[in-house]
């Protein structure tokens, strides 16, 4: 072969070459790129997967921590209701004056952590326990009411007066 033949196959190898590159680099840049969004996608899986564990680990912790309330919530009706039938058995058990004064500041103590507890369980969502700690308050309130009335009836004797202080 002639050297303008080499240099005219050169020419068009050339040609020929810069003609495929644009199609090659085109091809190697879309699969570059769909890998990188294939392995993003797969790390935002693994850190939304882990999310998810760490999200459902702290909502057990909160439910175990919220039924632990729930229970001494409960242990601490249970209290006053003791704590109610105790103070009805005394006030049953008086002959001369059946109530004191302290009587009625206990009772009204224990009408207000009545009502703290109805505002912590409706807080809580319990709306049943709620309900029941109102209604042991309003009973509580109108014991204390007449609890009340009966100091200020009965006239103050020595006895009744060492009782009342």
């Amino acid at each position: 072969m002639q050297p303008y033949q080499y240099a005219l196959s050169a020419g068009i190898a050339v040609l020929f070459i810069l003609a495929i590159l644009p199609y090659l680099f085109g091809v190697a840049h879309c699969r570059a790129h769909e890998e990188g969004k294939e392995i993003g996608l797969a790390e935002r899986d693994v850190i939304h997967a882990q999310r998810l564990r760490t999200l459902n680990e702290e909502l057990a912790e909160l439910a175990v921590q919220r039924e632990a309330d729930q229970r001494k919530h409960l242990i601490t009706v249970a209290n006053l209701k003791l704590t109610i039938s105790e103070l009805e058995e005394r006030i049953m058990s008086y002959t001369d004056m059946p109530v004191t004064r302290a009587d009625y500041e206990l009772l009204t103590k224990v009408e207000a952590t009545l009502q703290l507890a109805h505002r912590t369980m409706k807080a809580l969502k319990a709306d049943q326990q709620a309900k029941l700690a109102t209604g042991q308050a309003l009973s509580v309130d109108s014991l204390a009411k007449r609890i009340l009335a009966q100091l200020r009836s009965t006239p103050a004797t020595a006895s009744t007066a060492e009782a009342a202080a």
